[in-house]
């Protein structure tokens, strides 16, 4: 039986790459709003439900002692990496 990727793949995608974006040219983390203003969903609890899915797949990672706390893990940046390969 084959897996198929996670709904919404492409808008996952996105999301990393943006945190990623932002980080290296702000110095940090995004909020959660900012998340949801660049990915196009329409709340910010649409928005954390997006990231708490994508913590559960290891995507991101969430300290819980910074106020901007969700950042891309090193495997979803090693997988952005090869796509762009």
């Amino acid at each position: 039986m084959q897996k198929h990727p996670p709904r919404n793949h492409e808008k996952r995608i996105q999301i990393m790459e943006y945190m990623l974006n932002f980080a290296t040219e702000q110095g940090r983390q995004p909020s959660v709003r900012e998340i949801g203003i660049a990915a196009g969903l329409q709340s910010t609890s649409t928005t954390a439900g997006y990231l708490k899915r994508m913590v559960n797949e290891g995507l991101l990672a969430k300290s819980e002692k910074a106020k901007r706390s969700y950042f891309v893990t090193g495997y979803a940046a090693e997988m952005l990496r090869g796509k762009a390969s």
